[in-house]
């Protein structure tokens, strides 16, 4: 199984512990952060439509101890998976709109910086000060440039370029719709909650995209109808990766009943320019996990508009054959398979070749 581990560089935590210490706060104190996160958690209850009471410093001691790490997590995983594709060339900028503390600007700047580039131009953009200013602080103590600032409807109009790649994270979800100066920008990356309503939502805005002329570059590999919401009622498209947790976190969590040895969330990647349409059809998309029903194990697959399941049988494999176990989200290739309805039924372990989540698209 090629799992994707992400964690949280190391090089943060001193950040973060600069900017706890500043509101009377610790990573050393762990019981005093569970309860900020708690608090904020419980607020987030009772308050759905409710906008983070950036003000108060237990709601930013939890958003910089709890919540910006999950999330960079989520985010970084879907900056790997741009960089694979090579759906940064030609791109010069970004722009995060909602930034929060940063958690997804900054994922995508260290991964630009890990491979080499750097983006010219980094803005972010939130209705807090509160949450700029932290975002800011983070930026810079990771040593990235970046202008951060709140913006007027009229500002953020002009933004897009051709150049500019526009990150959403959990945005769209506080939006009754897309803004209209989206279907402007040369890329998007979008990601939302792994809800049903989310995802689905967001599944259903692949069409609208399509419409203003975008390419879909991932998860799906294909532009065809989703199938999940041509043939289901209730399924819903997310990701999931496994998160490698600092020491402190853990710490943390465990004075909390939230427990997070996987993360899930759901993205979209587009662009106006094509994507690699060769590469990329070559592949399909795992979009469920392994269901192991009575001789037989089952996992879903996306290559096209049809809802279609892996299906193989391990006691009909040859005796020491390796073990077939295959991982949510990551891209896969297979051979000599057998259509019987909706499934595609694996000959053997040798029939399915799984891409590494490091490796890029061939």
């Amino acid at each position: 199984m090629n799992k994707r581990k992400i964690g949280l560089p190391e090089s943060y935590e001193p950040l973060l512990e600069q900017e706890l210490r500043k509101i009377g706060y610790s990573l050393g104190e762990p019981g005093k952060i569970a309860r900020a996160v708690q608090k904020l958690s419980d607020f987030y209850l009772a308050n759905p439509e409710g906008q983070t009471p950036w003000r108060e410093a237990f709601a930013q001691a939890a958003s910089l101890a709890y919540y910006f790490p999950l999330n960079y997590a989520r985010n970084r995983s879907v900056a790997d998976e741009a960089a694979r594709l090579g759906f940064y060339e030609g791109l010069d900028s970004l722009f995060d709109i909602g930034c929060g503390t940063g958690s997804g600007i900054l994922a995508f700047m260290d991964r630009a910086k890990q491979s080499g580039r750097k983006f010219q131009h980094a803005l972010a953009q939130d209705l807090s000060d509160d949450a700029v200013r932290l975002c800011e602080a983070l930026a810079h103590g990771a040593e990235h440039e970046l202008k951060s600032r709140h913006l007027s409807v009229e500002e953020t109009r002009e933004l897009p370029s051709k150049q500019t790649l526009v990150i959403a994270s959990y945005v769209y979800t506080e939006l009754a719709q897309a803004p209209d100066w989206w279907r402007h920008a040369e890329a998007l990356a979008i990601i939302e909650p792994s809800t049903q309503s989310d995802a689905r939502r967001l599944q259903a805005f692949r069409k609208d995209l399509l419409a203003w002329g975008f390419s879909l570059w991932a998860p799906c590999t294909h532009e065809g109808d989703c199938p999940l919401l041509l043939h289901s009622q209730k399924d819903w498209c997310h990701d999931r990766i496994h998160w490698a947790a600092p020491q402190w976190f853990m710490q943390i969590e465990k004075q909390l009943p939230m427990k997070n040895r996987t993360l899930t969330f759901s993205y979209i990647l587009a662009r106006r320019s094509r994507r690699p349409q060769e590469s990329l059809n070559r592949f399909a998309r795992l979009i469920g996990d392994t269901l192991e029903e009575k001789g037989k194990n089952r996992q879903a697959v996306c290559r096209n508009s049809d809802r279609e399941f892996f299906a193989w049988f391990p006691q009909r494999f040859p005796k020491g054959s390796r073990a077939i176990e295959l991982e949510r989200g990551n891209l896969v290739q297979f051979s000599g398979e057998e259509k019987r309805g909706s499934e595609i039924r694996l000959p053997s372990a040798e029939a399915i070749e799984e891409l590494p989540p490091s490796a890029p698209v061939p």
